[in-house]
Protein backbone atom coordinates (compact mmCIF):
# COMPACT_ATOMS: atom_id res chain seq x y z
CA UNK A 1 0.00 0.00 0.00
CA UNK A 2 1.15 3.34 -0.82
CA UNK A 3 1.98 5.76 2.58
CA UNK A 4 -1.16 7.75 1.65
CA UNK A 5 -3.29 5.68 -0.40
CA UNK A 6 -6.34 7.10 -2.07
CA UNK A 7 -10.09 6.23 -0.71
CA UNK A 8 -13.13 6.59 -2.99
CA UNK A 9 -16.06 6.67 -1.07
CA UNK A 10 -19.06 5.32 -4.03
CA UNK A 11 -22.53 6.87 -2.75
CA UNK A 12 -25.45 6.32 -4.54
CA UNK A 13 -28.31 9.10 -4.90
CA UNK A 14 -31.67 9.31 -5.26
CA UNK A 15 -33.93 12.45 -4.18
CA UNK A 16 -31.92 13.15 -1.65
CA UNK A 17 -31.56 17.09 -2.21
CA UNK A 18 -32.23 18.01 1.38
CA UNK A 19 -30.06 15.94 2.80
CA UNK A 20 -26.70 15.15 0.66
CA UNK A 21 -25.11 18.47 1.01
CA UNK A 22 -24.54 17.78 5.04
CA UNK A 23 -23.21 14.16 3.91
CA UNK A 24 -21.07 15.31 1.26
CA UNK A 25 -19.59 17.96 3.54
CA UNK A 26 -18.85 15.26 6.28
CA UNK A 27 -16.72 13.60 3.39
CA UNK A 28 -15.00 16.69 2.57
CA UNK A 29 -14.37 17.48 6.38
CA UNK A 30 -12.16 14.17 7.08
CA UNK A 31 -8.60 15.27 8.39
CA UNK A 32 -7.43 12.42 5.92
CA UNK A 33 -7.06 14.29 2.80
CA UNK A 34 -6.47 11.67 0.33
CA UNK A 35 -9.92 11.34 -0.49
CA UNK A 36 -12.41 10.97 -3.87
CA UNK A 37 -16.11 10.91 -3.37
CA UNK A 38 -18.31 9.73 -6.24
CA UNK A 39 -22.10 10.24 -6.83
CA UNK A 40 -23.94 8.62 -8.46
CA UNK A 41 -27.58 9.75 -9.10
CA UNK A 42 -30.34 7.64 -9.93
CA UNK A 43 -32.66 9.67 -12.61
CA UNK A 44 -33.64 11.49 -8.75
CA UNK A 45 -36.72 13.92 -9.71
CA UNK A 46 -35.77 17.01 -7.16
CA UNK A 47 -32.40 18.47 -7.42
CA UNK A 48 -30.45 16.55 -5.93
CA UNK A 49 -27.80 16.05 -8.76
CA UNK A 50 -27.94 19.94 -9.07
CA UNK A 51 -26.51 20.32 -5.07
CA UNK A 52 -23.95 18.01 -5.87
CA UNK A 53 -23.11 19.85 -9.00
CA UNK A 54 -21.93 22.55 -6.87
CA UNK A 55 -19.69 20.27 -5.46
CA UNK A 56 -17.84 19.17 -8.33
CA UNK A 57 -17.62 22.45 -9.88
CA UNK A 58 -16.17 23.61 -6.27
CA UNK A 59 -13.54 20.21 -5.55
CA UNK A 60 -12.85 19.57 -9.21
CA UNK A 61 -11.50 16.10 -9.13
CA UNK A 62 -12.34 15.33 -5.60
CA UNK A 63 -16.23 15.24 -6.19
CA UNK A 64 -17.41 12.94 -9.18
CA UNK A 65 -21.28 13.03 -9.94
CA UNK A 66 -22.40 10.43 -12.48
CA UNK A 67 -25.77 11.34 -13.79
CA UNK A 68 -28.55 8.56 -14.41
CA UNK A 69 -31.84 8.95 -16.86
CA UNK A 70 -33.26 5.62 -15.41
CA UNK A 71 -34.24 4.27 -12.26
CA UNK A 72 -32.30 1.14 -11.37
CA UNK A 73 -31.66 1.12 -7.43
CA UNK A 74 -28.62 1.72 -5.12
CA UNK A 75 -27.53 -1.58 -5.50
CA UNK A 76 -26.73 -0.88 -9.44
CA UNK A 77 -25.84 2.42 -8.51
CA UNK A 78 -23.21 1.57 -6.27
CA UNK A 79 -21.82 -0.55 -8.53
CA UNK A 80 -21.29 1.91 -11.36
CA UNK A 81 -19.45 4.27 -8.70
CA UNK A 82 -17.14 1.42 -8.19
CA UNK A 83 -16.31 1.26 -11.85
CA UNK A 84 -15.59 5.28 -11.45
CA UNK A 85 -13.29 4.68 -8.54
CA UNK A 86 -9.68 4.79 -8.69
CA UNK A 87 -8.92 4.47 -4.86
CA UNK A 88 -6.86 1.58 -3.57
CA UNK A 89 -9.44 1.84 -0.47
CA UNK A 90 -13.26 1.81 -0.63
CA UNK A 91 -15.55 3.67 1.87
CA UNK A 92 -19.52 3.13 1.22
CA UNK A 93 -21.46 6.26 2.62
CA UNK A 94 -25.32 6.71 1.79
CA UNK A 95 -26.87 10.53 0.68
CA UNK A 96 -28.19 11.00 4.31
CA UNK A 97 -25.27 9.71 6.81
CA UNK A 98 -22.73 11.11 8.29
CA UNK A 99 -18.95 10.76 9.24
CA UNK A 100 -16.44 11.94 12.26
CA UNK A 101 -13.91 13.90 10.60
CA UNK A 102 -11.02 11.48 12.06
CA UNK A 103 -13.11 8.15 11.01
CA UNK A 104 -11.14 7.96 7.46
CA UNK A 105 -7.67 8.79 8.92
CA UNK A 106 -8.55 6.18 11.73
CA UNK A 107 -9.27 3.18 9.43
CA UNK A 108 -6.41 3.74 6.85
CA UNK A 109 -4.28 3.80 9.86
CA UNK A 110 -5.06 -0.03 10.17
CA UNK A 111 -4.91 -1.03 7.17
CA UNK A 112 -1.41 0.44 6.98
CA UNK A 113 -0.12 -1.71 9.48
CA UNK A 114 -2.51 -4.79 8.94
CA UNK A 115 -2.42 -6.25 5.60
CA UNK A 116 -4.19 -9.22 5.88
CA UNK A 117 -6.63 -7.09 7.53
CA UNK A 118 -9.28 -6.57 4.10
CA UNK A 119 -12.27 -4.18 5.92
CA UNK A 120 -12.14 -2.20 9.32
CA UNK A 121 -15.69 -0.87 10.61
CA UNK A 122 -16.33 0.96 13.69
CA UNK A 123 -19.21 2.21 16.05
CA UNK A 124 -22.14 4.18 15.03
CA UNK A 125 -25.03 6.55 16.28
CA UNK A 126 -28.51 6.21 14.84
CA UNK A 127 -30.81 9.30 15.23
CA UNK A 128 -33.47 11.04 14.49
CA UNK A 129 -33.97 13.22 11.60
CA UNK A 130 -35.93 16.00 12.93
CA UNK A 131 -35.39 15.92 16.58
CA UNK A 132 -31.48 14.68 16.51
CA UNK A 133 -32.14 12.39 19.41
CA UNK A 134 -29.78 9.37 19.37
CA UNK A 135 -32.08 6.37 19.19
CA UNK A 136 -31.25 2.46 20.27
CA UNK A 137 -30.59 0.69 16.63
CA UNK A 138 -27.14 -0.74 16.90
CA UNK A 139 -26.68 -4.20 18.23
CA UNK A 140 -23.12 -4.46 20.06
CA UNK A 141 -23.87 -8.13 21.15
CA UNK A 142 -23.80 -9.44 17.55
CA UNK A 143 -20.44 -7.41 16.45
CA UNK A 144 -17.56 -9.59 15.94
CA UNK A 145 -13.68 -9.25 14.05
CA UNK A 146 -10.67 -11.42 13.42
CA UNK A 147 -12.49 -14.59 11.15
CA UNK A 148 -16.04 -13.12 10.52
CA UNK A 149 -17.32 -15.35 8.89
CA UNK A 150 -19.58 -17.46 11.09
CA UNK A 151 -20.61 -14.55 13.23
CA UNK A 152 -21.82 -13.06 10.03
CA UNK A 153 -23.73 -15.97 8.52
CA UNK A 154 -25.30 -16.97 12.40
CA UNK A 155 -25.63 -13.59 13.51
CA UNK A 156 -26.65 -10.95 10.40
CA UNK A 157 -24.95 -7.96 8.80
CA UNK A 158 -23.98 -6.00 11.81
CA UNK A 159 -21.36 -4.05 9.73
CA UNK A 160 -22.69 -0.99 9.21
CA UNK A 161 -22.09 0.40 5.14
CA UNK A 162 -21.56 3.70 6.49
CA UNK A 163 -18.67 3.09 9.05
CA UNK A 164 -16.77 0.26 6.55
CA UNK A 165 -13.72 0.68 4.54
CA UNK A 166 -12.09 -1.94 2.39
CA UNK A 167 -9.41 -2.56 0.33
CA UNK A 168 -9.26 -2.87 -3.34
CA UNK A 169 -8.08 -5.96 -3.30
CA UNK A 170 -11.32 -7.81 -1.84
CA UNK A 171 -13.03 -7.52 -4.84
CA UNK A 172 -10.19 -7.95 -7.62
CA UNK A 173 -8.67 -11.24 -5.57
CA UNK A 174 -12.22 -13.29 -6.55
CA UNK A 175 -13.32 -10.60 -9.42
CA UNK A 176 -16.58 -9.57 -7.34
CA UNK A 177 -19.11 -7.39 -7.79
CA UNK A 178 -21.80 -6.14 -5.75
CA UNK A 179 -25.10 -8.20 -5.48
CA UNK A 180 -28.22 -6.87 -7.51
CA UNK A 181 -30.52 -9.17 -7.29
CA UNK A 182 -32.42 -6.65 -5.03
CA UNK A 183 -33.50 -3.45 -5.80
CA UNK A 184 -31.94 -2.28 -2.37
CA UNK A 185 -30.98 -4.93 0.02
CA UNK A 186 -27.76 -7.37 0.45
CA UNK A 187 -24.84 -5.95 -1.47
CA UNK A 188 -23.33 -4.69 1.49
CA UNK A 189 -23.81 -8.08 3.29
CA UNK A 190 -22.92 -10.71 0.60
CA UNK A 191 -20.03 -8.68 0.03
CA UNK A 192 -18.55 -8.96 3.83
CA UNK A 193 -19.76 -12.48 3.79
CA UNK A 194 -17.37 -12.94 0.67
CA UNK A 195 -13.85 -11.35 1.66
CA UNK A 196 -14.54 -13.24 5.58
CA UNK A 197 -13.10 -15.67 3.08
CA UNK A 198 -9.83 -14.32 2.75
CA UNK A 199 -9.58 -11.78 5.13
CA UNK A 200 -9.98 -10.40 9.25
CA UNK A 201 -11.90 -7.92 9.59
CA UNK A 202 -11.42 -5.19 12.33
CA UNK A 203 -13.47 -3.06 14.48
CA UNK A 204 -12.95 0.25 15.99
CA UNK A 205 -15.31 0.62 19.12
CA UNK A 206 -15.57 3.97 18.61
CA UNK A 207 -18.72 5.94 17.14
CA UNK A 208 -17.08 7.73 13.84
CA UNK A 209 -20.64 7.87 11.59
CA UNK A 210 -24.14 8.71 12.45
CA UNK A 211 -26.79 6.62 10.99
CA UNK A 212 -29.72 9.14 9.92
CA UNK A 213 -33.27 7.77 10.60
CA UNK A 214 -36.16 9.12 8.28
CA UNK A 215 -39.53 7.89 7.06
CA UNK A 216 -37.62 7.56 3.22
CA UNK A 217 -35.08 4.98 4.46
CA UNK A 218 -34.87 2.08 2.47
CA UNK A 219 -34.83 0.38 6.03
CA UNK A 220 -38.40 1.83 6.89
CA UNK A 221 -39.65 0.07 3.57
CA UNK A 222 -37.67 -3.45 4.15
CA UNK A 223 -39.26 -3.66 7.93
CA UNK A 224 -42.83 -3.89 6.27
CA UNK A 225 -41.86 -6.89 4.47
CA UNK A 226 -40.51 -10.28 5.21
CA UNK A 227 -36.83 -9.33 4.84
CA UNK A 228 -35.97 -12.33 6.99
CA UNK A 229 -36.25 -14.59 3.13
CA UNK A 230 -34.27 -12.10 1.63
CA UNK A 231 -31.44 -12.75 3.93
CA UNK A 232 -32.10 -16.49 3.47
CA UNK A 233 -32.07 -16.60 -0.94
CA UNK A 234 -29.26 -14.40 0.15
CA UNK A 235 -27.18 -16.96 2.42
CA UNK A 236 -28.32 -20.19 -0.02
CA UNK A 237 -26.75 -18.05 -3.09
CA UNK A 238 -23.52 -16.96 -0.88
CA UNK A 239 -22.94 -20.92 -0.37
CA UNK A 240 -23.66 -22.07 -3.93
CA UNK A 241 -21.55 -19.29 -5.44
CA UNK A 242 -18.41 -20.04 -2.62
CA UNK A 243 -18.54 -24.07 -1.60
CA UNK A 244 -15.83 -23.16 0.25
CA UNK A 245 -17.91 -21.71 3.12
CA UNK A 246 -20.26 -24.74 3.46
CA UNK A 247 -16.84 -26.57 4.79
CA UNK A 248 -15.74 -23.42 6.75
CA UNK A 249 -19.27 -22.79 8.35
CA UNK A 250 -19.34 -26.22 9.38
CA UNK A 251 -22.83 -26.99 11.63
CA UNK A 252 -23.82 -23.41 11.60
CA UNK A 253 -25.00 -23.55 8.23
CA UNK A 254 -27.71 -24.90 8.70
CA UNK A 255 -27.82 -23.47 12.10
CA UNK A 256 -27.85 -19.93 10.74
CA UNK A 257 -30.32 -20.90 8.17
CA UNK A 258 -33.01 -22.19 10.69
CA UNK A 259 -32.34 -19.03 12.61
CA UNK A 260 -33.35 -16.68 9.87
CA UNK A 261 -36.09 -19.28 9.19
CA UNK A 262 -37.39 -19.12 12.63
CA UNK A 263 -37.18 -15.03 12.45
CA UNK A 264 -39.08 -15.02 9.29
CA UNK A 265 -42.02 -17.37 11.55
CA UNK A 266 -42.21 -15.05 14.12
CA UNK A 267 -42.82 -12.04 11.63
CA UNK A 268 -45.21 -13.94 9.95
CA UNK A 269 -47.53 -15.00 13.23
CA UNK A 270 -49.73 -12.28 12.85
CA UNK A 271 -49.79 -11.88 8.94
CA UNK A 272 -50.19 -15.58 8.01
CA UNK A 273 -50.34 -18.63 9.97
CA UNK A 274 -49.44 -21.38 6.33
CA UNK A 275 -46.13 -19.05 5.83
CA UNK A 276 -45.27 -19.09 9.63
CA UNK A 277 -46.06 -22.54 9.90
CA UNK A 278 -44.12 -23.30 6.67
CA UNK A 279 -40.93 -21.20 7.98
CA UNK A 280 -40.90 -22.84 11.51
CA UNK A 281 -41.13 -26.47 9.67
CA UNK A 282 -38.12 -25.24 7.10
CA UNK A 283 -35.67 -24.52 10.43
CA UNK A 284 -36.84 -27.78 11.88
CA UNK A 285 -35.90 -29.53 8.95
CA UNK A 286 -32.53 -27.87 8.42
CA UNK A 287 -31.75 -28.50 12.38
CA UNK A 288 -34.32 -30.07 14.45
CA UNK A 289 -32.19 -29.82 17.97
CA UNK A 290 -31.16 -25.89 17.40
CA UNK A 291 -35.16 -25.36 16.46
CA UNK A 292 -36.73 -27.19 19.69
CA UNK A 293 -34.41 -25.53 22.14
CA UNK A 294 -34.93 -22.24 19.92
CA UNK A 295 -38.69 -22.38 20.46
CA UNK A 296 -38.98 -23.54 24.14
Amino acid sequence: MTKDPLVSVIMAAYNGADLIGESIESVLGQTYENIELIVVDDCSSDGTADVVDRYVEQYPGKVVLARNSDRAGPCKRRNDALELARGELIAWLDQDDLWMPEKTARQVEVMRTQPDVGLVYSGYDAFDSDSGEVLPWRDRDSEAEGDVLIPLFYEGCFVASLTALFRRDVLTRRGLRLREVDFSFGDDYQLWLALSLDWRVVKIDEVLARYRRHSANESARLGAIDFHQLRINLLREFVAEFPEASRKLGPWRRRGLARNYLRSASFESSRSRARQVKAAAHAFALAPIYTLRSIF
